[in-house]
């Protein structure tokens, strides 16, 4: 018999049934020891940071959490740049200048622009270099010893080149309105060459922001297929598509530059598989600092030392490790499959120090020639240029993020010192109270109680639930509505919106509209946290700092009072307090736990706990009555 797991020296040891070892545990130990079974949740920041978008997101500035996890991780980051990328590098003419070619009788331009007047001029683009300089005596001297130095030498090869363009088109801002009622239906269109993209099935409904996401693949040769356009084009159920607006690309520019602006060099030398952040580009940290220094004519960069006390040499400039790295920081990455060796991470922390193009995404403004000058909105992108012949990286999944589908269970169980806004024929106070709830963005899904008739203390009995579907993005902490805006509409419109509860509480009237006498605002993600009876519920809840509050994704369930208030005047007034309880599950959980509206059925987590309490009872009548007839 060959040896098992947990055999020692070829002896085999007793192993455990776990069917029995569950059994001779207790109940509450076999439910512990199922619990820990299952899968743990992700923490908050984990899913916070789980995909590209945080890196989006943290590059926008809009979330402080980004700020917060990005820092206490250091975790790779993206640049933004607020213009083309072109612009802001000084348009890639550190090899070759481009002189606009166009018909005679026209004056040639000094650089191509891409919203020129003069297209219908334009033939082509001339794209090279010259030097003029004077020759001396001593250079002829100097040049029968040795050759002189070349002005022009280790250029890019100037053969035709076949690469593979990934584009990434993030999403669009502030595009011209196109349709009835100041809206657009954007879709992409892309051309580089003979290759011609139509994203029309794709067409986003009634979006001036759009959320595209969208990645496309092709293959061009260079300097032949160097300029790419891109368009964003206004679908239509009836005529043409229009054009919104387009910005065209200069691939070959970006290809030849020094700067490595065919593919944007990370923040870090990551080489895990299922990182996220794997490192995307075909050359490593290391051969692309050597191809760059070719290019600029120095000498090759060499290594010394290990360790903490590795330097790199290049163009007489010496780089330390530790300049880069902390002590702490290069033993926790030694311990960490995650990065790559040192040489290589110090070669890209020179890269970055030489101003090479980081990891990024660029804001491209589009253009139309029936508006010329004026802007029609703004894309956000970014474009990979990598050589035919190279193993290709995995492309970034930009997917736009998918919703999950959640259930919210309100229970209104109690309000307690509502104000009493009528006065019955007796001439005391009184209000007829309602409670009425709606999600935020869910306007026509609100919900509300029964009314409690004639309340002279303020007090409200409803024990009344309610069940809220709806979509939410975790990452994000957004729920997303998707509704018409107009009667005409044939689509629905996706919006993202903060989770809010919105509470009222009214006084009924029969002949007249119902009377608001209070209402708050619950933050789902930023819950402040109710209080445990109705004596301690004030106004100064609101006040809790924001470290303090609940996230009710988090917490799961919550029960307490929450004050309702009324500043129709300017200054808050109480005007009475809500007991709701409020749990939060995903719709798995809400299948296995169905639950109906209001009072109605499905209600298992009253009905059996009644049921046995009646059945309880009926077994403590019937051994009284037992006792009681017995003889004796």
């Amino acid at each position: 018999m060959s040896p098992t797991n947990g055999s020692f020296l070829g002896t085999e040891e007793p192993q455990d049934d776990p069917k029995n070892t569950i059994s001779k545990l207790s109940r509450k130990e076999t439910r512990k020891l199922k619990q820990g079974e299952e899968e743990k949740e992700p923490h908050p920041d984990d899913i916070l940071v789980s995909d590209w978008w945080s890196k989006y997101y943290h590059a926008l500035g809009k979330d402080p959490r980004l700020e917060r996890v990005f820092k206490e991780r250091g975790l790779p980051t993206l640049k933004m740049y607020d213009e083309e990328l072109e612009k802001a590098h000084g348009r890639f003419r550190d090899i070759m200048e481009v002189v606009k070619l166009q018909r005679p009788d026209n004056e040639l331009s000094s650089d191509f622009e891409e919203d020129s007047d003069d297209e219908d001029a334009h033939v082509g683009l001339f794209k090279g270099s010259f030097k003029i300089y004077p020759i001396t005596e001593e250079m002829h001297k100097r040049a029968e010893i040795e050759p002189p130095e070349l002005m022009f030498q280790n250029l890019p090869s100037n053969t035709p080149q076949d690469v593979i363009v990934r584009i990434y088109i993030i999403s669009g801002m502030n595009l011209t309105p196109l349709d009835f009622g100041g809206s657009v239906d954007p879709y992409l269109w892309i051309r580089c060459g003979k290759t011609i993209i139509d994203d029309k099935a794709n067409y986003m409904t009634r979006q001036i922001n759009p959320e595209f996401g969208r990645m496309f693949e092709f293959r061009c040769s260079l300097p032949r297929d160097s300029q790419l356009q891109v368009r964003v084009m206004d679908h239509d159920l009836i005529g043409a598509n229009d054009l919104v607006g387009s910005t065209t690309i200069d691939l070959e520019d970006r290809f030849l530059s020094w700067r490595h602006a065919s593919c944007g060099v990370a923040t870090q030398y990551i080489v895990d598989k299922e990182n996220k952040d794997l490192w995307r580009d075909t050359t490593k940290p290391i051969s692309l600092l050597k191809t760059i220094c070719v290019l600029k004519g120095w000498k090759p960069p060499t290594f010394k030392g290990k360790g903490s006390t590795l330097r790199l040499y290049v163009n007489g400039s010496e780089y330390k490790m530790k300049f880069f790295e902390s002590n702490k920081r290069r033993r926790d990455i030694g311990m960490d499959k995650t990065y790559g060796k040192d040489e290589q991470r110090l070669a890209l922390y020179v890269l970055h120090e030489l101003d090479v193009i980081p990891e990024h995404f660029e804001t491209r403004t589009l253009y139309n020639d029936d508006c010329p000058g004026i802007p029609q909105g703004k894309l956000h992108l970014w474009v990979d240029i990598f050589p035919y012949d190279r193993n290709l990286p995995n492309p970034v999944n930009i997917t736009p993020r998918a919703t999950e589908k959640m259930c919210l269970r309100l229970i209104v169980w109690n309000t307690q010192d509502v104000i009493l806004s009528d006065e019955n024929i007796m001439g005391e106070r009184m209000s007829d109270i309602y409670v009425k709830i709606n999600l935020e963005g869910m306007p026509n899904d609100s919900q509300q109680t029964d009314v409690h008739y004639r309340s002279l203390t303020g007090e409200g009995n409803f024990n009344w639930r309610m069940v809220y579907d709806f979509d939410y993005l975790m990452a994000e902490q957004k729920t997303v509505a998707y509704t018409k805006k107009s009667f005409f509409s044939l689509d629905k419109e996706m919006e993202k919106l903060d989770p809010t509860l919105h509470i009222k509480v009214y006084d009924y009237d029969i002949f007249s509209s119902d009377d608001l006498l209070g209402w708050a605002e619950l933050s789902l993600v930023a819950l402040v946290p109710p209080t445990k009876t109705a004596k301690e519920c004030k106004l100064d809840v609101y006040e809790t700092p924001v470290e303090k509050r609940i996230s009710i994704f988090e917490k799961k369930k919550i029960k307490g009072f929450w004050p309702v208030f009324d500043d129709t005047l300017g200054e808050q007034e109480l005007t009475g307090k809500v007991e709701l309880e409020i749990e939060i599950m995903t719709e798995e959980e809400a299948l296995e736990k169905p639950a109906g509206q209001g009072r109605s059925e499905p209600n298992d987590k009253y009905k059996w706990k009644i049921l046995m309490a009646f059945l309880i009872l009926l077994l403590i009548v019937f051994i009284g009555l037992l006792f009681y007839t017995s003889p004796g």
